[in-house]
């Protein structure tokens, strides 16, 4: 199973907007994809229950909204047949209670804007990531709403050589995010030219993301996550 996790402390980067592109490529490549809301605000829920009925299935899981029948380590527990696993976690979250399902990670993906606060932010996750993950070489950074600019990519190459990650996917300043979560979509989803370079986007995402879950299957097979670990990520 890869599972990949979407974290960054900042709010407003573009988390939730990753997750749903990533499970909406996932799905439609064929993949029985699970999408996991750790964030009570549940944008990804609402998200996926609003996907029209003859989109690519996505199964999902809302870790703040679980049925009164059944419990809850059971209810957040993601489906047996899950191929694909996508984390979309909370703004401010607990790194601490994050760390098991981080170390489960085939993908750790942190999404970030070109702003102050933003690269600020994200650096210092990093440096907390890596103390908590210092033989993990399975991150990776995602610029959101980027405004091609000599200043924008002398920004982002500052940020690249900071981190010493790689930068997977410039994602544009585009309508064409917002269109197709207004219908329930992954850009990958939709008809027209003008996807075309933000499917490009996401599908070198998705590409990144396989190729470190096949590494990471080939060296040890993962665990099924524990409930409680979910859990404990989930009460943020």
């Amino acid at each position: 199973m890869q599972r990949i996790v979407v974290v960054n402390p900042k709010g407003g980067c573009g988390k939730t907007m990753l997750s749903t592109n990533l499970a909406s490529f996932f799905s439609h490549q064929g993949a029985i994809t699970t999408l996991m809301d750790l964030d009570p605000q549940g944008s990804s829920v609402f998200w996926a229950l609003n996907r029209p009925d003859n989109a690519p299935h996505i199964q999902l899981v809302d870790a703040h909204n679980c049925p009164l029948n059944v419990t809850r380590s059971w209810a957040i527990q993601p489906p047996r047949n899950t191929e694909v696993l996508i984390l979309d976690t909370p703004a401010r979250p607990d790194l601490v209670n994050l760390s098991p399902l981080l170390r489960e990670a085939t993908a750790i993906l942190l999404p970030v804007v070109l702003e102050e606060f933003d690269l600020h932010a994200v650096t210092h996750t990093v440096q907390e990531l890596r103390r908590m993950l210092p033989s993990r070489q399975n991150m990776a950074v995602v610029i959101n709403r980027f405004a091609a600019s000599p200043r924008a990519t002398r920004r982002a190459h500052d940020l690249e050589k900071t981190l010493s990650l790689p930068i997977v996917a410039y994602l544009r300043q585009s309508r064409t995010f917002l269109q197709a979560a207004s219908e329930g979509k992954g850009v990958y989803e939709m008809a027209g030219s003008h996807y075309r370079r933000d499917k490009q986007g996401i599908a070198g995402i998705g590409e990144w993301c396989s190729n470190r879950g096949a590494e990471s299957a080939g060296e040890t097979g993962l665990k099924r996550l524990h409930p409680d670990v979910i859990a404990m990520a989930s009460n943020l």
